[in-house]
Parts: structure tokens; sequence; C-alpha cells
């Protein structure tokens, strides 16, 4: 059996592909990939269907092995690199956006993450899981997918599916400035922004919000001027989309991400667009955004245009 062994596998890692979609009514959490425009690319990189299961790095840190030689990719950022260092110790980068041949014995490190949130690693074959409601996705709070549904530790030894049958040559993305971060989110109001005050509207579309440590796969906590509900910030529970922006009693904007809860009893002012959620995905603690309002039609509209560009990129992935 060919394996990948974790020797570090770096504060928050974990097996992630598209997610558990439609399942959402009997409890069951979506979760997936954060940055799902980088999940498709890096799985293109090495062979892979779009969304087979990968790895996904927050903060990096990340060193590993297989048994026996898998293309392997890196992608998610503008300027964050990888290292391969062969059985001689020689070192080679390996640039966001681009695939190598890992040989067996030769180790892969990802250095702490200094231009991006979070990236993956995508390996050829993918990850040999047992799917659950068609993904391998780990939604560690559920104790969901994965491995034994929990985030990656030291010395986890990672199962590989079957290599492609033919030698297959290092790749690379003609463009990577897909993984620039957007510091402006585009949003649909709604569904409670009737509950907030006409200063709290002017404020979240004028204010610029900062992104706090207080950010994991589930939400992102923003800081900055509070915003004032006309009554309560406590609604009947409701269900909840990735992208949601909860707004509690203390006025301070939580945005809803890939392990959100299915459902939630607070007041939500808008909801990010999904053609900007991996955009999001990629912003550190520290940055700031701010938000724009534009409609249903426009947000449908922003989706296809990804999707053709996403098309367009992936077309032109070629040997390096």
């Amino acid at each position: 059996m060919s394996t990948l062994t974790l020797i570090t596998a770096g504060p928050y890692s974990s097996i992630q592909d598209k997610g558990r979609t439609g399942q959402q009514a009997l409890g069951v959490l979506e979760g997936g990939a954060m940055d799902r425009d980088a999940l498709r690319i890096a799985n293109h990189l090495v062979g892979n269907e779009e969304n087979a299961g990968a790895l996904e790095l927050f903060m990096g840190g990340t060193r590993l092995f297989v048994s026996e030689p898998r293309m392997v990719s890196l992608a998610g950022s503008t300027a964050d690199h990888a290292v391969i260092r062969a059985k001689n110790g020689e070192e080679t980068q390996l640039p966001s956006g681009q695939s190598a041949c890992l040989d067996a014995g030769a180790e892969l490190f990802v250095p702490p993450l200094r231009h991006a949130n979070t990236v993956i690693i995508a390996i050829e074959g993918g990850f040999d899981l047992p799917p659950l409601y068609g993904s391998v996705a780990t939604s560690a709070n559920a104790k969901l997918g994965g491995l034994d549904g929990r985030l990656l530790a030291d010395g986890d030894i990672l199962p590989l599916g079957p290599a492609a049958a033919l030698s297959l040559a290092p790749l690379m993305l003609s463009d990577i400035t897909i993984f620039e971060k957007s510091e402006i989110i585009r949003c649909v109001t709604g569904p409670q922004d009737v509950w907030f005050t006409a200063e709290a509207h002017h404020l979240f579309f004028t204010s610029e919000w900062a992104i706090t440590p207080q950010l994991n796969r589930m939400g992102f906590r923003l800081a900055g001027p509070a915003l004032s509900h006309k009554t309560s910030a406590d609604i009947l529970s409701d269900g909840i989309v990735c992208g949601s922006i909860q707004v509690p009693g203390d006025g301070q904007p939580i945005i809803m991400m890939r392990d959100h809860q299915t459902t939630g009893g607070y007041t939500k002012m808008a909801t990010v667009i999904s053609a900007d959620l991996a955009p999001l995905a990629r912003m550190r603690p520290g940055l700031s955004l701010r938000f724009r309002a534009v409609s249903q039609e426009e947000a449908e509209v922003a989706a296809r245009q990804k999707d053709d560009k996403m098309q367009t990129l992936l077309a032109s992935i070629c040997p390096v």
C-alpha cells in the first residue's frame, strides 16, 4: 500500500475535498476546502479529479514524505512556496501553482505561510479513505470524515489512492493571480437586515473591518464599529450557509465559513457571494476588508464569470 507520512503535520492541517452538499437538513455539515479554487487547481496539476481529497494547511510548518514516487502540487498563494529535499540533501523550491515529482524518501516541507491564510497540497492519486456522504472532507468539530474525523497529527500515515498509469510531467498554472486576496468582499444583504438600524447599515458598508486572530474553519470574527440592532440580536434559529454574516449582541460581525453550524440564532446582516469565498479564505489575521452590496442577479453573474475564468485557467495548465 502506498502511503504519505506526516513528519510534522503543522497546526490545524486536515484532509479536504469539495465537502458534503445537500445534507444540512440532516444536521450534517457541508465542510470542504476553504479555498475551493486552490483545491481544483492543485488536483488538476497532479492529474486527479478536481474535487479529490487533498491536504489543507493553515500557517504552514508541514513536513512529509511518500513511500513511492508521486506528483505533488501546491496552490492557494501568490508567493508562498514548498521545498523538496532529495535524499542526497539537494533542495528545490516548489512554487504555488506548480507540480513536481516527490521521490520515495524525499521530503516536502511547507514553511510558515506569509502570504496566505491557507494553502492546498495535492498528491497524485489522492487519499484512499472511506467517504461519508460522498466526501472524505474533515469536519473536526463534528468528528466527521478525513482520518478518524480529526485534525492531522505528527506521525500520521495516510493511505494513497492509485497513481496514474503513465508518467506525469511537472505542470504549472499560466497565471497565479487567481490566488490573490481581495480587500473588497461582495455580499447580498439579508435575510435579517431589517433587524438593524439605519446607522448599522451605513457602518457595515462604509467601515473597514479587521480580521481578528479568532478565526478558523468555522468562522472569521471581525473587529470594527459596533452594529446596533433595533431590538435584539436573537432570532429563532434558522439555516446558515457558508458566507452568512452573523451579528451577535456585541455588534461585531462573524463570517460563517466551511465548518459553520447548520442553524443559528443570531441576526444575519448579509451573505458573502460564492465568487468571493475563496479570496476571503486566503486573508490572514490583521488584514482588513470592506463589504460591497450587490444584487442576487449580480452575484449569479459573478459566479458564472468566476467559473468561466477557472475553466480558462485549467485549460492553460502546461508543462513547466
